[in-house]
């Protein structure tokens, strides 16, 4: 007979139930071999122990660098079309792009998400000093080497999962045991992708850095800044309630003229029905029934 617990290097014994492959990656751990429950716990020390024991320069580091820019140019479009050409040049691309055009209440804009080579951002952040004038500039970069290092200890613990997974799917010799084996094999891999397109992104994000750009016309006010923290909140609190005091007024406002028609039309019933009641006044009440007579004998 076939056991699952041998998918995770062989527990103790004989387990006698396939569902003794499920370990931290799959679910529960119960049934499973001492070998089968450290498989994610091995995969978390394996990532923790290397970044901790390596040499602080021996240690690859992985950054996440982003970026953000207001430009104010003499024409928003034109500059638009510049900095594309000079992402494309750089070796990234423009994953998005919005542009406003002039109305009554003032000149067009353009904003910009661009993906740039994280070591071409420095660069690239320069040569919009050539298009106009930089009012502010933001760049922020963070570590996620042990999440990479993380990731990369559960795939391969994951892998090695589901190669075993397969061995013993070749070897059962009972159908009982061979559906339970697929199934946990389905839930590894899906488990596996998952884990393999998480890493994929944030290899993306360390290898292209991501900036967006504001650009907007000469002689455009500059943004005021917002208070950040506590009293950032407080102050979008705030408005936020002024905002609905001023909605609620206006409401009312409007709704003034309609509860002063309906008013009128309301005292106008009312009075119509008071001559009614007046002009037709209700009959007589008729006496009360008396006693039935006794029935004759």
């Amino acid at each position: 007979m076939v056991t699952l617990a041998a998918c995770s290097g062989g527990g103790e014994g004989d387990s006698g139930s396939p569902e003794a492959a499920t370990d931290g990656g799959a679910g529960s751990s119960e049934g499973v071999g001492p070998e089968a429950r450290t498989d994610d716990s091995a995969a978390d020390a394996a990532g923790a122990v290397g970044l901790a024991d390596a040499p602080e320069e021996a240690v690859h580091r992985e950054l996440v660098t982003t970026g953000s820019a207001t430009l104010a140019v003499e024409d928003p479009f034109e500059a638009a079309e510049q900095i594309a050409d000079l992402v494309e040049g750089a070796g990234g691309r423009v994953e998005a792009r919005d542009e406003q055009a002039a109305t009554d209440d003032g000149p067009g804009s353009a904003s910009m998400t661009l993906r740039i080579p994280a070591d071409r951002v420095s660069a690239t952040l320069d040569a919009l000093d050539e298009l106009g004038e930089v009012r502010d500039r933001h760049v922020e970069t963070v570590d996620v080497t042990g999440t990479a290092q993380d990731l990369d200890a559960r795939i391969a613990a994951l892998r090695t999962s589901t190669d075993r997974l397969r061995e013993l799917m070749a070897d059962a010799d009972r159908t009982a045991d061979l559906i339970q084996i697929e199934a946990e094999l389905s839930t590894r891999q899906a488990e596996l992708d998952a884990r393999v397109a998480e890493r994929n992104r944030l290899s993306d994000e360390v290898a292209m850095s991501t900036l967006r750009v504001e650009i907007v016309a000469e002689g455009t006010p500059a943004a005021e800044a917002r208070p950040a923290g506590f009293v950032g909140g407080l102050t979008a609190g705030w408005n936020s309630l002024v905002n609905t005091f001023n909605v609620v007024i206006l409401v009312l406002g409007a709704m003034l003229p309609w509860l002063a028609v309906g008013g009128l039309v309301l005292l106008v019933v009312a009075g119509v029905r008071k001559q009614l009641a007046k002009s037709h006044p209700a009959g007589p009440t008729p006496p009360p029934a008396g006693p039935n007579p006794a029935p004759a004998d």
